[in-house]
């Protein structure tokens, strides 16, 4: 054990009581934290400069350090400093720059005056040399000899031709010459047809509807008469032997103004086909009638593109089952009457072994069915359908699918065609219609294309 000397104990008595000893201090390490603070401060100074640096392009890099030549200028402004090599722009008195004036066109230099010019004296002349006032044009001085050497005079050089500069024709495709406006087509446009035509019987006639839980329906009369013979427009044709075209105007009654174009300024033979789909059917049928119009009954069925062109709720598709078609098809025909028959556009319905039934029932209503199907005996009276006229409502486009048309049925036999009530197709149609005749084909009611049998046209 330490043993305690007289300093310790001096020491310790010397402490006051209830008192720890202090410990000494630490300095805080200030020097290092200000050498890391100056390091991030000057690496992120450099850095960002660095960065911005990198995003400048050379040119600007170039101009920021001003090491870049100056410009020089063909002319020195006035009043700017000049290059080191670039004289000074003649200037006027009132500081404007002087045009620059072309050798040998100058003014003449100007005489100084007499008396601060040394009068020189003219040089001697030489023999056989005239004075300069008497020498002759070059043109007139003979050759002289020297030394027995025949020099010719110096003539003066004839101006150098004139530099014609030849327009070339333009490179490329010449532009087309603007084509003269025509007035947009409209309804008002369409003449009212020459005559007045009589109106069709009253409708429905005496026998020929039946009343169902849909509506009053199309049945074949007790004495045998059907719709399609009924309610169809008379037609007489003296000349059997040239082929017919029925046109079919599609879609009417779902705009009133071109159901009424259509109703008032066609011709009467021209037939209708109206939308089931339709408001105030039964008001357009009976116009279209007084008017002398035959009327088809549009049967939405299904087409190409389905489901984006939906038939809408009485469509018949191949997806629904027979059943469903069947009562579909008879909301269809109880919208209204007095129509001939139905038109069926081409489609997958009408390609499909659904249609079978679909054409039987229409058969024992008595319609008749235009259209493109093919069904098995006994089927209903059909007409043959040729296409459309104005898929591509262009007139150039109608009027080249009209003459095709017109030249398939003088090839083929007697057809229908389709025409929408777009105001370009009805005037596009009206001239072609009159000129029917002409090319050796008539004009007739949808009716007038069955065959004698009742068959397919």
């Amino acid at each position: 054990m330490d043993t305690l000397d007289d300093d310790d104990i001096d020491h310790f008595l010397s402490r006051p009581l209830g008192v720890a000893e202090e410990k000494p201090r630490r300095k805080f390490p200030l020097r290092p934290l200000l050498a890391v603070l100056a390091v991030a401060v000057l690496g992120g100074g450099l850095g960002t400069a660095g960065y911005f640096v990198s995003q400048m392009d050379s040119r600007d890099l170039i101009g920021l350090l001003d090491v870049a030549d100056q410009p020089k200028l063909a002319i020195q402004i006035p009043g700017q400093s000049k290059g080191k090599d670039q004289p000074a722009a003649p200037t006027g008195e009132d500081g404007m720059l002087k045009p620059p004036v072309p050798a040998g066109e100058g003014p003449a230099a100007e005489t100084p005056p007499a008396s601060a010019t040394p009068t020189a004296e003219p040089p001697a002349a030489q023999p056989g040399v005239p004075p300069a006032s008497e020498a002759p044009s070059a043109s007139m001085v003979p050759p002289v000899k020297i030394d027995s050497v025949p020099v010719a005079a110096p003539e003066t050089p004839a101006p150098p031709p004139p530099i014609v500069v030849k327009q070339e024709a333009p490179q490329g495709p010449l532009q087309p010459l603007p084509r003269p406006i025509d007035k947009p087509p409209t309804y008002a446009n369409l003449p009212p047809p020459a005559t007045k035509p009589k109106p069709l019987g009253a409708v429905p006639a005496e026998g020929m509807t039946r009343h169902s839980g849909f509506g009053p329906l199309p049945v074949i009369a007790s004495d045998g008469r059907q719709s399609w013979q009924v309610y169809a427009r008379p037609f007489e044709s003296k000349d059997t032997t040239k082929p017919r075209l029925a046109v079919v105007v599609t879609g009417l009654g779902l705009d009133r103004d071109a159901t009424d174009a259509a109703i008032d300024r066609l011709p009467p033979d021209v037939t209708l086909a109206f939308s089931p789909y339709a408001g105030s059917l039964d008001t357009w049928v009976k116009k279209a009638r007084d008017a002398g119009h035959e009327v088809l009954l549009t049967l939405p069925v299904e087409e190409s593109g389905y489901p984006a062109r939906d038939p809408g709720p009485w469509g018949l598709t191949t997806s629904a089952r027979p059943e469903d078609n069947a009562d579909r098809l008879l909301r269809v025909l109880a919208r209204t009457a007095g129509y001939v028959g139905v038109l069926a556009q081409d489609g997958p319905f009408t390609k499909s072994q659904q249609l079978g039934p679909i054409l039987a029932m229409l058969r024992e209503r008595g319609l008749l069915v235009v259209g493109n199907a093919d069904a098995a005996d006994p089927k209903p009276p059909m007409v043959r359908l040729g296409g459309a006229v104005d898929g591509d409502v262009f007139r150039d486009a109608v009027e080249s699918k009209q003459k095709a048309l017109a030249a398939q049925v003088r090839a083929k036999g007697s057809q229908a065609v389709l025409f929408s009530p777009r105001p370009a197709s009805l005037e596009a149609m009206v001239p072609w219609l009159a000129s029917l005749a002409a090319e050796g084909i008539v004009l007739a009611p949808v009716s007038a294309l069955v065959g004698p049998q009742g068959g397919k046209s």
